[in-house]
């Protein structure tokens, strides 16, 4: 079994809830281990001995707690970002009437993730409200027609089930082939016998072997939002689902991207926006860094160490001297996923007013495939309000990604108006956005496939090349599409910085 293979903790009260997972460096056992939060609360240990000088490329949210870490240590830090703004997919659209907006990016925060929890609570004391999924007015549409969830039975769509899949609820259904993982894993050592043993598995995989038929991924896959997740690693999607990462989540009142901002008074000094890093050469003595500004102005930054922090799909335009073959195939082969949100404002909250809906989700098998009725950024004086009329992902979002926004906003205009007629007569505006498009994200994060969360290409995606450190939601094992993966990667990276651990990582321990 591969060394960096452990026990994943289940979020505990007073414990990381992140893997316990050793990592590897190109075959060398990782000894040194760090408390994950405790860090984050109190900082990295001691003064900085000698004093570093970090670049840090990329303002999200991992690259401004590597940043808060080092420079509370007493290291010297400068932010190259290439957007006008700190958050990278933190982003709030706040274009809508009266004090409305809407989170393009990162907009429900689990509260079983413990290291956003601290950010959010403990250190910056953001306001926050729970973000509920599931309300059973919304709606199920399929094949053409459309029941409220609190009418729907196992029954109430005919897609030729099995005898054996008949008469069960779909989530019933998925628990029940689920059941053989569900008990490995309350085993000892369950979770890396998971890992060792299905990592080879996509979900799709999984249950062809177990015997679910095609008519019922037919129904399971638009119900419980599968069939994007299909063809990806069987062992991360079933981490979310064991433990129901989506069944207690939080936003935060003011907007997500007051997140980002709470890291302004300390960070913005030592932040140079417009600057988009074309070049990182290195040598044994430091790192020299360029950027271009926004006329075309080419600069050079010296210094002791950078980290890097945006996706590594755009480093493929990015030269960075010092990498070796391993390290550029497994990152050039790191895949994001794509993701799209058609955000629509109306002049009325007709969803809550007329179907008595107040959040949650519907779910259908048109292009729009899933309407979120979000609870945050709506009108504070209960009149209009604003809706994703259309969240998807994968081919689903691909299928978005050649439309014009006018187009974009017709056609999902047309869907949401079979379940919701009032829609139309209502409608002030729209607009989206897609992260496969965004030139400084490329995709909405990063999704393992089979075969490469148990082999040395995880291994070659986190581990440092000389002075260039690479710090990012790509570079945990767990967290991955959530801040809380971004937040552990910052950690261990500035931790290893500050301990001179040239070459190699802590890994995460228990609290």
């Amino acid at each position: 079994m591969p060394a960096h293979v452990g026990d994943v903790a289940s979020a505990h009260a007073g414990r990381v809830p992140l893997a316990a997972i050793t990592d590897r460096n190109r075959g060398r056992a990782v000894t040194t281990s760090i408390d994950l939060l405790q860090t984050l609360r109190t900082g990295l240990p001691g003064r900085a001995e000698p004093q570093r000088h970090v670049v840090i490329v990329g303002a999200g949210i991992a690259g401004l707690v590597s940043a808060m870490l080092l420079k509370e240590a007493g290291h010297r830090v400068t932010i190259l970002e290439a957007r006008n703004r700190l958050g990278g997919r933190i982003h709030t659209y706040r274009g809508f009437a009266n004090g409305m907006y809407g989170e393009f990016g990162a907009m429900r925060f689990p509260r079983q993730h413990h290291l956003g929890q601290q950010l959010i609570h403990e250190r910056f004391r953001l306001p926050t409200t729970p973000f509920p999924m599931v309300d059973e007015d919304t709606w199920v549409y399929l094949d053409g027609r459309g029941v409220r969830r609190s009418a729907f039975t196992a029954d109430t769509f005919d897609f030729g089930l099995q005898d054996h899949e008949r008469g069960f609820p779909p989530a019933d259904l998925l628990r029940r082939v689920m059941t053989p993982l569900i008990e490995l894993v309350g085993q000892p050592g369950g979770w890396a016998e998971l890992i060792a043993r299905y990592d080879r598995y996509s979900l799709l995989d999984y249950l062809i072997e177990q015997g679910v038929s095609e008519p019922c991924r037919a129904l399971i896959g638009p119900v419980l939002n599968l069939e994007g997740r299909f063809h990806f690693s069987l062992a991360e999607w079933f981490t979310h689902y064991h433990e129901d990462v989506f069944g207690d989540l939080e936003y935060i009142d003011t907007g997500a991207d007051t997140l980002a901002h709470a890291f302004g008074p300390l960070l913005l000094p030592d932040t140079r926006l417009g600057a988009e890093v074309r070049a990182i050469e290195q040598d044994p003595a430091g790192v020299v860094v360029h950027y271009r500004t926004a006329i075309g102005g080419d600069v050079a930054v010296p210094a002791d160490e950078c980290i890097v922090t945006v996706p590594f799909v755009l480093l493929r335009h990015m030269e960075i001297g010092g990498l070796d073959v391993a390290k550029q195939f497994n990152m050039r082969n790191v895949y994001y996923g794509r993701a799209h949100k058609v955000f629509m404002q109306f002049s009325r909250r007709w969803w809550a007013e007329d179907e008595d809906i107040t959040h949650g989700v519907s779910v259908t098998d048109l292009a729009i495939r899933n309407i979120v009725y979000t609870p945050a950024g709506q009108d504070p004086s209960g009149q209009r309000g604003i809706i994703i009329a259309s969240y998807a992902w994968e081919q689903d979002s691909m299928a978005w990604s050649m439309l014009t926004e006018e187009q974009r906003i017709v056609q999902a205009m047309e869907d949401l108006c079979k379940i919701h007629p009032q829609a139309a007569a209502t409608f002030e505006m729209g607009i989206s956005h897609d992260w496969a498009l965004d030139p400084y994200a490329g995709g909405i994060g990063p999704l393992f496939r089979p075969h490469e969360m148990c082999s040395e290409a995880y291994d070659d995606v986190i581990r440092p090349a000389g002075r260039v450190w690479f710090a990012n939601d790509a570079c945990d094992l767990k967290g991955r599409r959530w801040i809380e993966g971004a937040i552990a990667a910052a950690i261990k990276n500035a931790f290893a910085i500050h301990a001179g651990m040239r070459d190699e990582l802590p890994v995460a321990g228990a609290v």
